[in-house]
């Protein structure tokens, strides 16, 4: 399903794609760590509701908004990078245990499609490299977004990830695209937000045929969709 009316054609410069809840089916298995995370740092709790608001969003910019909440002050940038390596950490131990994310099939396909006609797909993610360059691999994507066709929230200048443009204008750049001629894919709403303000054609994938939409994102977009005042036309 397209947002808004921006339309680039048959043949885009180049095609932009989120990766956790978009490429892989990553999501409901983020979401534990969080909280086990939070325990080991003074107690703090994500319900699953706030976690899928927070989607799309740089995971720093997530744990500084779960201290907030919890201590209506900011966090340190030490607090963060502490949290961040313990969440990272019990993540892979859970990993270990139920595995790698599966691809999303519907998504992956179009990734293909945009391929085989030699249009360029670079990756534009919130995601930590490591993990995301791991999981595209595991789900048989690795092939389509190696690691010089990814650009990631901690490649860009600190507070510049999404639902700010910069990530897809320099998705863009990497694939050597004018940003206003690419359709860019996303689930979440900071990342469609992020797209349509770079100026992409933007498509939300959750409309896919056979997307496993967690119940906690439907209800997230419910509400966002009512106050999208960044879909100016």
């Amino acid at each position: 399903m397209n947002v808004g009316s921006r339309r680039v054609g048959d043949q885009p410069e180049a095609a932009l794609f989120d990766v956790d809840g978009t490429l892989v089916d990553s999501m409901p298995r983020f979401f534990p760590s969080w909280n086990e995370a939070g325990s080991l740092h003074g107690g703090l709790v994500m319900t699953e509701d706030a976690f899928y608001n927070y989607a799309g969003w740089p995971l720093p910019d997530i744990a500084r908004g779960l201290y907030k909440s919890h201590h209506g002050t900011d966090a340190t940038d030490e607090w963060v990078a502490e949290f961040l390596a313990t969440k990272k950490k019990v993540h892979a131990a859970r990993e270990k245990t139920a595995g790698t994310p599966p691809p999303i099939d519907a998504v992956a396909a179009i990734a293909r499609k945009w391929t085989s006609r030699g249009v360029p797909v670079i990756a534009a993610t919130s995601g930590l490299r490591d993990h995301v360059e791991h999981h595209l691999a595991e789900a048989g994507l690795g092939d389509l977004f190696p690691s010089d066709k990814i650009v990631t929230a901690a490649d860009l200048p600190k507070g510049r990830g999404k639902p700010l443009p910069d990530i897809f204008i320099e998705a863009a750049r990497m694939a050597g695209a004018d940003v206003t001629k690419c359709v860019a894919y996303e689930d979440a709403e900071a990342g469609l937000e992020s797209a349509w303000r770079a100026g992409c054609e933007v498509v939300d994938v959750t409309a896919c045929e056979g997307y496993p939409l967690p119940e906690g994102l439907r209800k997230a977009k419910e509400v966002q969709r009512g106050k999208r005042a960044w879909l100016v036309e």
